[in-house]
């Protein structure tokens, strides 16, 4: 699995073989890594350059240590780009508007793509959403039926790098949508627009109508986006990023 490493660097020569070996399907979800003894004489180099390598992909939440049981690759990869893109996302937290856009983007992709493999159980799944939603009152709980119905659009849409990008994002901006609907609330006393879209849009992926859903998400990004510009104008401090 793993050979003795040559001129380059021993953190890139480790880091580029564990990947590869991840790729190629010789390191699969749940294996374990040989102990990092067993590494570093395997590929040439010492201990501490091992280490170093499979702490950054611990970091990027790549591989998963158990004390005293070693390291293993995590059971989850389609969602191991959360980590790093949460951390791209809040270092760029001055942006809100400009992450919402470009969330914006890949929720439109997450229905195109959902409408086209959206199955009778996943209907099933969005209208039980759905179901929950208009009938629930809290709207601190709304809020959370808000994400977890976008989530399951995602995972619908079968595409791990959509999906952890928007996993991502939502990390980042947790309280938006529920702060949006609040903000909506008081404006209008009824989240009904929003509501209505919402219900257009599982319609057309269910029926598997691809245009329709894509326009869907779009009015519906473009809703958040309108009512998040005025949120940020009526309460925006003196030199805030929006």
């Amino acid at each position: 699995m793993f050979k003795k490493i040559g001129d380059e660097r021993a953190f890139n020569g480790i880091l580029n073989q564990i990947i590869d070996n991840i790729q190629n399907g010789k390191l699969k979800a749940g294996d374990a890594l040989p102990a990092e003894r067993t590494m570093a004489e395997t590929m040439g180099v010492s201990r501490p350059a091992v280490r170093e390598v499979l702490r950054a992909l611990e970091l990027l939440g790549i591989i998963k240590p158990v004390p005293g049981g070693g390291n293993y690759i995590t059971e989850n990869l389609d969602t191991w780009l959360i980590g790093p893109l949460t951390i791209l996302f809040k270092l760029n937290n001055g942006y809100l508007k400009q992450n919402q856009q470009f969330r914006a983007a890949l929720e439109r992709e997450a229905a195109i793509l959902a409408a086209k493999k959206c199955t009778p159980l996943d209907a099933a799944e969005l209208w039980m959403i759905l179901d929950r939603l208009d009938s629930e009152e809290d709207e601190k709980t709304r809020g959370e039926l808000d994400r977890e119905l976008h989530t399951k659009i995602a995972k619908i849409a079968d595409n791990p790098m959509v999906y952890s990008v928007l996993a991502a994002a939502d990390q980042l901006t947790d309280n938006i949508v529920s702060g949006t609907r609040d903000y909506i609330m008081r404006k209008n006393n009824s989240s009904k627009d929003i509501d209505e879209q919402h219900h257009r849009l599982v319609e057309a992926i269910i029926n598997n109508d691809v245009e329709q859903a894509e326009h869907c998400m779009s009015e519906h990004m473009d809703t958040i986006e309108r009512y998040m510009d005025e949120m940020q104008k009526e309460c925006k401090p003196e030199g805030k990023r929006i």
